[in-house]
């Protein structure tokens, strides 16, 4: 059985262009083409976050309060860049007060939750095969 999570956006008190580190949005997009679905949630844990990415937007959320968008990456544009090595431009929207806080420490949270899904998934990938043999005792 699938849940569908909702998510209040509220009107923008700040809009701006950014841009977003390309190890960062490159790791982002292999672990959202990885999950097959139309969203991939990635918990900040040291934030207390919750990121949820689809194919044109990242948006976070207090992960323990209200399901109220707090910010988002929006309109991310990977095209303008020349290389994948290259950082891919954004606007930043912000929606509620803190936000204007949260946005300073949240790309390198962010990045640092990739990785720890990067490796987790990585350690629960199993082989795709496997062999069982029996151990010959010593006498």
């Amino acid at each position: 059985m699938e849940t569908i999570e909702s998510f209040e956006r509220g009107v923008a008190v700040r809009r701006e262009r950014r841009l977003l580190a390309a190890d960062i949005y490159n790791n982002a997009r292999l672990l959202f083409a990885h999950a097959n679905r139309n969203c991939l949630f990635i918990p900040i844990c040291r934030a207390q976050y919750l990121a949820v990415m689809d194919e044109n937007e990242i948006i976070f959320v207090d992960d323990l309060g209200e399901r109220r968008i707090e910010l988002a990456w929006r309109q991310l544009r990977p095209q303008a860049r020349h290389s994948l090595f290259d950082p891919v431009p954004y606007i930043l929207e912000i929606y509620l007060p803190r936000g204007l806080r949260t946005v300073q420490y949240l790309q390198s949270d962010f990045a640092a939750a990739l990785y720890q899904l990067q490796q987790r998934k990585k350690r629960t990938q199993g082989a795709g095969k496997a062999e069982v043999r029996t151990l010959r005792q010593r006498q």
